[in-house]
């Protein structure tokens, strides 16, 4: 598929946040395809006047040698021939993991989490997308098998995994509209090592802190997630409700939550939310450097 086509909103809403472009030394992107998205990294300037080249150190790995031979030929791009789910696969440790449409052919996906994690450093984002294959699409119900892909993902068990294997899904990003078959998070590694998943509950979870505050609530409620309960931060800097909330859904009001009825993604503040600021302070979310590597560059915006 080609990744590009429906990835570039992604890339260019990580492009707006200049301190944390600026940290980001190694970047990986795991099942790379023909390599669209890598070689955006690869050839990315700041935003500067005029701009400079970050020439980020970029790994792009796909078992197909086939389409790895047609990612374009860059200095700062090292193919990797290999399954992304093996360890040791990059020689340094990883600032930004890109895994755009590709976890879902992993067939142990929550090794696979756990692998990409011991290859991150703390702090380093992992930005994950992944088809959600039953749901609504165009008002009308879909389920679907493909080769492949042996896992259904939604954005609450997503979560979950994600939080098994270290990944703070607290102070996190996560989008999954109405009508949109694709779930997009963007988290971060904390210091929490990777779990034991069978032996690893929601509470277990709650206790560490990696869990937003209306994931608890709902936990707390009802003893498991609900999906239509849940409300996430996106890159845009707004908050969401996850994918739409039925009419007949009371929307939880102990995490501050406002309350409606009968919403269909629609953006929604959250009057309760801890959170860290890109380079130009602003009303909603923000990401957080990975490392203070370099100092952040001054751009126009920065002044006002």
């Amino acid at each position: 598929m080609d990744n590009q086509r429906h990835s570039q909103h992604i890339l260019n809403q990580l492009y707006e946040y200049d301190s944390f472009m600026d940290s980001l030394r190694n970047i990986a992107d795991v099942g790379c395809g023909t390599g669209q998205d890598i070689a955006w990294w690869a050839t990315l300037t700041t935003r500067d006047d005029p701009p400079v080249p970050h020439n980020y150190n970029c790994f792009a790995v796909d078992v197909d040698a086939r389409k790895l031979a047609l990612v374009p030929e860059l200095s700062n791009i090292t193919k990797i021939n290999r399954d992304f789910s093996e360890p040791q696969l990059f020689p340094v440790e990883i600032d930004l993991m890109w895994a755009h449409d590709s976890l879902q052919y992993s067939t142990n996906p929550l090794e696979t989490l756990r692998v990409w994690n011991e290859q991150m450093n703390v702090n380093g984002m992992l930005v994950i997308t992944v088809p959600q294959h039953s749901g609504v699409e165009y008002n009308r119900y879909y389920s679907t098998t493909h080769s492949g892909c042996y896992f259904h993902y939604t954005p609450t068990n997503l979560i979950y995994m994600l939080a098994v294997n270290g990944f703070d899904c607290n102070d996190a990003y996560l989008l999954k509209q109405y009508n949109d078959t694709w779930i997009q998070m963007a988290v971060y590694k904390s210091e929490i090592p990777p779990m034991d998943p069978s032996k690893t509950s929601l509470a277990d979870l709650i206790d560490q802190g990696l869990l937003n505050p209306t994931v608890v609530e709902s936990i707390n409620r009802n003893n498991f997630i609900r999906q239509e309960e849940i409300l996430y931060p996106w890159l845009d800097r707004e908050n969401y409700f996850v994918d739409y909330v039925m009419p007949a859904t009371e929307v939880p009001t102990e995490a501050g939550l406002p309350i409606d009825a009968g919403v269909f993604n629609e953006i929604k503040k959250s009057r309760k939310r801890s959170v860290k600021q890109a380079t130009k302070k602003v009303s909603g979310v923000g990401l957080e450097p990975v490392g203070a590597r370099q100092p952040p560059k001054k751009n126009q915006d920065d002044s006002e």
